[in-house]
């Protein structure tokens, strides 16, 4: 390579993601020298197609939604039109508000030396890009992933989309068919419904979600059947054709055969790890299909090399869990004792749809696979005041415990807003606090936090009190919306 060879740097960064932004970020505070590659936006793929806009266009679905369901309120309204560009326009001014305005100059003004392009690492001190050579004395790869493209005929002849293409769509389609049952379609799903689009899901496994609690997913499939979109789980894809100005999915379902004629497909069938032509072979890099290998500190197998973030093999795929391990890589990477260990169980994770499904630690039946004598409860989100009063009275709170030290082991909220659940439980679990805990500690009145609250109290009382004796109401109150058909 005839490129010019720069000055050395204390830390290469290669991924301008949440795991590589926050590594970067860390190691120049200390005072390194960093350089960090990216080769397409600074903020990676949450920020620019991931997160921030999908929650963008989720709440630009609620206000619409709330909109036309406004008369159980008293309230008439008479028409609400949408105007789709600039409902993407608001996502993209959203997006540069999060990101501070041109996020090349941000990081190029906090001292970072930021290269755009293609990294290929040539050892594990030496990285090529656009022609030169940076050379490092430690290397901290975040590199994500994206989205995984199933093997399935004619699909890339018919043509898709993913979420990238999804959250920037010049225009909204009569119909949409979704390849996937999880947090992304499920989110996609609501999101296109409630702007008038014909969605049809297709999930290969029989259950959707399935690492969350049965019952609240099942409640919120409800939901989202009710909104009309159509879901159909345990489902064998066969074959996607033209036709027409759309598209036709043939699949089948326990050999009953499906077809399906839509305008565009959203592929939302998992994200794989950004691991190819990287050169991570010449660096003696291991890696396998889930991600790159490392060890508990984020060490990879290569002298001087570390890992971060949803690239990182077998580590759970979230935000706040990359934003964790950027800070641990890059204090090993330059040498911090004591060596930090990147280990973190307790993950809290939400799907934004409406209401929001999230969960901290383990659900039920995992708690009872890894041998926990287990008691769960759980109080429905209409037996609180705030619900009634809001008129978001769907979903409920549950908690699980250890049935001999009560010892809080998880909790999953499906709520409004009940991402914002979710801290109090996480810190309980991460702990090792009991349900008396948070049974003992008031809570506002009235609040959806009192849903965690009065779980938390049917788990601290003796198996054998009254129901009334221990909220004090008779339960269930209902949703008063239903109600001398208020909702129409």
């Amino acid at each position: 390579m005839s490129g010019e060879s720069s000055a050395p740097y204390d830390l290469i960064v290669v991924g301008a993601g949440a795991a590589g932004s926050t590594a970067a970020a860390e190691a120049r505070g200390q005072g390194a020298r960093v350089a960090m590659i990216e080769q397409w936006k600074v903020g990676g793929t949450c920020l620019n197609a991931g997160c921030d806009p999908t929650k963008a266009l989720v709440r630009a679905a609620h206000a619409l939604h709330e909109i036309r369901t406004a008369r159980r309120f008293g309230i008439e309204v008479e028409d609400a039109r949408v105007d789709w560009p600039r409902v993407i326009d608001r996502v993209e001014r959203v997006i540069d508000t999060i990101r501070g305005g041109d996020g090349d100059r941000n990081i190029r003004e906090a001292g970072i030396d930021l290269r755009k392009g293609h990294a290929r690492l040539l050892s594990p001190t030496e990285v090529a890009v656009e022609g030169d050579v940076l050379r490092g004395e430690a290397l901290i790869l975040a590199t994500g992933v994206r989205a995984f493209i199933p093997a399935l005929p004619g699909l890339r002849e018919a043509g898709f989309i993913t979420n990238v293409e999804a959250v920037a769509l010049p225009a909204l389609p009569r119909s949409l068919a979704i390849i996937g049952g999880g947090t992304i379609a499920m989110e996609f799903a609501q999101i296109f419904a409630r702007f008038g689009v014909r969605v049809t899901v297709l999930g290969r496994n029989p259950r959707l979600l399935p690492l969350e609690e049965p019952e609240l997913v099942d409640t919120l499939r409800g939901l989202l059947e009710e909104e009309g979109i159509r879901i159909e789980t345990g489902v064998t894809l066969e074959c996607v054709s033209s036709k027409g100005d759309g598209k036709r999915i043939v699949a089948h379902r326990e050999g009953v055969r499906l077809e399906i004629e839509i305008d565009e497909i959203l592929v939302a069938a998992g994200r794989t790890p950004q691991v190819e032509d990287l050169g991570l072979e010449a660096a003696g890099v291991a890696y396998d299909a889930t991600g790159i290998i490392a060890d508990a500190t984020l060490r990879t197998s290569a002298p001087g090399t570390w890992v971060a973030g949803d690239c990182v093999a077998g580590s759970p795929r979230f935000t706040s869990l990359a934003d964790h391990q950027g800070r641990i890589a890059a204090h090993n990477a330059l040498g911090g004792l004591p060596v930090r260990d990147a280990t973190e169980t307790v993950v809290p994770t939400a799907v934004f749809t409406d209401p929001e499904l999230g969960r901290v630690g383990l659900t039920e039946s995992a708690a009872r696979r890894a041998g926990h004598a287990v008691r769960a409860e759980t109080v429905p989100m209409r037996d609180l005041a705030r619900a009634v009063i809001t008129g978001e009275t769907a979903g409920a709170v549950k908690l699980v415990a250890d049935a001999t030290t009560g010892r809080m082991l998880g909790g999953s909220v499906l709520a409004a807003g009940g991402g914002e659940l979710l801290g109090e439980i996480a810190l309980a679990v991460r702990l090792g606090l009991t349900c008396h805990a948070i049974a003992d500690t008031l809570h506002a009145y009235p609040t959806f936090s009192e849903g965690v609250f009065w779980t938390a109290w049917e788990l601290a009382k003796p198996e054998d009190a009254g129901h009334e004796a221990t909220r004090g109401v008779e339960a269930p109150r209902g949703d008063v919306d239903t109600l001398d058909g208020m909702i129409g």
